[in-house]
């Protein structure tokens, strides 16, 4: 069992290191080094388990006994099993349209060619018809512009964190209600609409090796007139996170809280949302309210 929870530390932070490399230039050896350690602490069982063990090596090497005595490394074993809460934003890694546009500016227009059937009209004005009485047409073909509409541009949202040591005689964390909240600059300019905070495939795993079944609601930052979008609602008794629907001018901040409901326990994540960068900047993150002490964050 040991070993596999040990692989969910390493799984996990492959990815969020293979993050970290896309975000922050980090080098191929950090992420073999963190996986290298992730198996170390698996070999070893719990982080004083491998204290133990490292006493008893120094044992044997005082005894003479070299047959067995394994190298000691200045990393800590055990510090993988611990990742802060990190955000990653505006990576151009969006799922939709990634031209970025300036709502101040109309967009050029598109010009369309229109086919169409026109009656035939003769000197005096009077419409042609054929021998049968009916009306002459004929396909006239011509050129129009039409304005573009407001094109939006998806940019991803990123977080992951991990925590594998065991705290209050529990491993898995268990946390509900205000889990993260990110502010947005609502961009000068932006047309009135509703414009959606969408979720893609979350990971959510606990100490058991489970991937955890995580169902996610859409919000929405309304801005202007526009009428609201109703939101979705969460799922009594269902691990849920839900991104909370809000309103504002352009040129506004407003925050989006993201609340996790019906949480049964976990011990890492790596977390992600859509937002249309054309309409919205991120300008802020932080762990929520709810979620202060048992979830530390890089930005603390």
């Amino acid at each position: 069992m040991r070993s596999l929870r040990a692989g969910i530390a390493a799984i996990l932070l492959v990815a969020v290191m293979g993050i970290t490399l896309s975000g922050c230039s980090n080098d191929k050896d950090s992420v073999e080094s963190a996986s290298n350690s992730a198996a170390e602490v698996s070999d070893n069982g719990d982080a004083d388990n491998s204290n133990s063990d490292n006493s008893a090596s120094e044992d044997s090497a005082e005894n003479g006994d070299n047959s067995e005595v394994e190298v000691e490394t200045e990393e800590d074993p055990t510090a993988i099993l611990v990742q802060e809460a990190t955000f990653i934003w505006g990576t151009d890694e969006g799922s939709g349209n990634d031209d970025t546009q300036d709502p101040t500016e109309a967009p050029e227009p598109e010009v369309v060619v229109v086919t169409e059937y026109v009656a035939v009209t003769e000197a005096g004005g009077e419409q042609a018809t054929d021998a049968a009485g009916e009306t002459v047409t004929e396909v006239v073909t011509q050129t129009q512009t039409e304005a573009v509409t407001y094109v939006p541009a998806m940019d991803n949202f990123r977080s992951y964190w991990l925590d594998m040591v065991k705290k209050n005689g529990e491993y898995n964390k268990v946390f509900n209600g205000e889990f993260l909240v990110v502010t947005f600059k609502i961009k000068e300019g932006t047309p009135d609409g509703n414009y959606p905070i969408t979720f893609g495939e979350q990971d959510f795993v606990n100490w058991e090796e489970e991937q955890l079944d995580v169902k996610t609601v859409d919000g929405y930052v309304t801005v202007g007139d526009a009428i609201p979008t109703a939101a979705g609602q969460a799922q009594p008794g269902q691990f849920t996170i839900q991104a909370k629907s809000v309103t504002g001018k352009a040129g506004d901040e407003v925050e989006v809280i993201f609340n996790v409901n019906d949480n049964p326990g976990l011990v890492g994540y790596v977390f992600n949302f859509e937002y249309d960068k054309n309409a919205l900047e991120i300008v802020d993150a932080r762990i929520g309210s709810d979620c202060e002490g048992i979830i530390d964050s890089v930005n603390d």
